[in-house]
């Protein structure tokens, strides 16, 4: 996978394709205008692939400099990760329960020449058969859909047996909350932080249909989250950890202080789940136990 690309706003090649994605773009972020910085977040938002450098260095680092060829980017809400793994060379498929998203992303690929197979979908149920792909990638989902128990089921099935899924989870008890950009709102009682949040004006009033109010998104802390994904059959990793500025301490001390950040402040986990069988040991250091072989349950719902 090639890292080469560089964040920022590049200058127009295909001025009518850049009309067309802005005009595309545009009704999905006037609920938004609430923030300080809307502005610099709508340019991101119209450029969002100049901007996953992380996310595919994180995704090159398990695949050990081996494109997996089989990606699927499970709300892939409007293509910035999926096209970004497109001009890295890898074969992505996006899919989103958003038709409208769906055609952002495939205006996005444009840009570049590029064809992007983008697939309206539900995570609950998705449209494709058993181990399919190597490598789910769901970016700022869980939080949002009706039924995590059938999103993570549905992950594990369309996973091949080595597969691997990369996805945020949200702290339950975010210092600042993700959404709403609010402090301890999430140690506030749900009704009493909804209230908080219409207070600051900070309410989202958005056409899209999955699960924005407070008290319907999943929020989870660190070790509850571990311990669902395990009835899937999977082992997480925290990605976070090793980028952490508590690294610089002496290592007992450094993951007593991070350990503390990670339940009673990070706002978003960054986790890699990886699969796991009856014979396959968990990675040192995240867990000591042997998980079970992932079986699918029911799906319904939508994302």
């Amino acid at each position: 996978m090639s890292l080469s690309q560089t964040d920022g706003v590049p200058a127009p090649v295909h001025p009518e394709i850049e009309r067309t994605l802005a005009a595309q773009i545009e009704p999905w972020l006037a609920h938004m205008r609430w923030r300080a910085d809307f502005a610099e977040w709508r340019t991101r938002r119209l450029w969002q692939e100049n901007y996953q450098r992380d996310a595919l260095a994180e995704i090159a680092r398990f695949e050990n400099g081996a494109p997996a060829t089989r990606v699927l980017d499970l709300g892939a809400g409007m293509g910035g990760f999926a096209v970004a793994m497109q001009r890295a060379g890898e074969r992505i498929i996006a899919c989103d329960y958003n038709f409208a998203y769906c055609e952002i992303s495939r205006t996005r690929a444009r840009r570049y020449d590029l064809n992007l197979p983008a697939l309206v979908g539900a995570g609950e149920a998705l449209p494709f058969a058993d181990a399919s792909f190597h490598i789910v990638t769901c970016w700022d989902v869980l939080e949002h859909v009706q039924e995590p128990k059938h999103l993570l089921s549905e992950i594990a099935r369309v996973l091949d047996d080595d597969g691997i899924a990369f996805m945020t989870v949200i702290n339950r008890f975010a210092l600042v909350d993700p959404h709403y950009h609010l402090r301890l709102v999430n140690y506030l009682p749900r009704p009493l932080g909804e209230k908080y949040i219409e207070l600051r004006h900070r309410a989202k009033a958005s056409a899209l249909r999955d699960k924005q109010k407070l008290s319907e998104m999943h929020y989870f802390p660190y070790g509850a989250f571990e311990k669902f994904a395990a009835q899937f059959g999977f082992q997480i990793q925290d990605l976070n950890r090793a980028k952490s500025r508590f690294q610089k301490y002496p290592r007992v001390f450094g993951d007593a202080l991070y350990d503390s950040w990670r339940t009673f402040g990070m706002g978003t986990y960054r986790l890699v789940l990886l699969k796991t069988s009856p014979l396959t040991p968990l990675l040192k250091g995240e867990g000591a136990t042997l998980l079970p072989s992932p079986t699918r349950s029911g799906v319904g719902g939508e994302v």
